[in-house]
């Protein structure tokens, strides 16, 4: 039985650039397109590869990505975004990705970078390689250490709320939301509440 891919882009043409260089790459692989992440989830488990955009409308950028790839630990997958630069790279490596792919990437480019990752192989760039070698816990990871209170915690500071109102908004005590903040920004390894914020929007951008 032949291969089954999986092509994740919310952009028509972007699915149909990466489903030509499946044509040139891995011929006779049966491709599946969507533009959502809750129908990756959907098709997952019967599927050889993946490759996916970091910008989808029910994605939350590398937080998703990561939920995405504890489900799925085995599934080779090709990130191919709009985004390009070795600390994304690096952060997409650690997180499980198996490669990353810029989509101005040429389309040789493009072909070979499917046949290596459906082969199993990595593709990053050299010098998001290096970096990747040197790699500490991302900010993604030490974000997905926080337990859900903590992160709606963390959320409802996002959007401007003081202690007071996040108390309020969330029905805890003032001093049980004073204890997230505290327990959220030594997990983070933050000194304030506008380093916790800007780390969850990176995460989520």
């Amino acid at each position: 039985m032949g291969k089954t891919a999986i092509i994740v882009d919310d952009h028509p043409m972007c699915r149909k650039a990466t489903a030509l260089a499946f044509a040139a790459a891995a011929p006779g692989t049966h491709l599946v397109e969507t533009g959502s992440l809750s129908d990756a989830r959907r098709m997952a488990a019967d599927a050889d590869m993946v490759t996916m955009d970091l910008s989808l409308p029910d994605s939350r950028g590398l937080l998703s990505l990561s939920e995405f790839r504890d489900q799925f630990p085995d599934l080779p997958m090709l990130v191919i975004s709009g985004t390009a630069n070795p600390a994304v790279e690096q952060e997409l490596s650690v997180l499980g990705a198996d490669g990353f792919l810029s989509k101005e990437a040429s389309m040789p480019e493009m072909v070979e970078a499917i046949r290596t990752v459906l082969g199993r192989g990595r593709w990053f760039s050299a010098g998001a390689q290096d970096a990747i070698e040197d790699a500490d816990r991302t900010e993604v990871q030490r974000i997905r250490t926080l337990t859900a209170a903590q992160l709606r915690v963390l959320r409802a500071m996002s959007d401007g709320s003081l202690n007071k109102q996040i108390a309020y908004d969330l029905d805890l005590s003032e001093i049980t939301v004073k204890t997230h903040v505290k327990a959220i920004l030594k997990k983070l390894a933050v000194p304030n509440r506008t380093q916790a914020i800007l780390m969850l929007a990176r995460a989520e951008q």
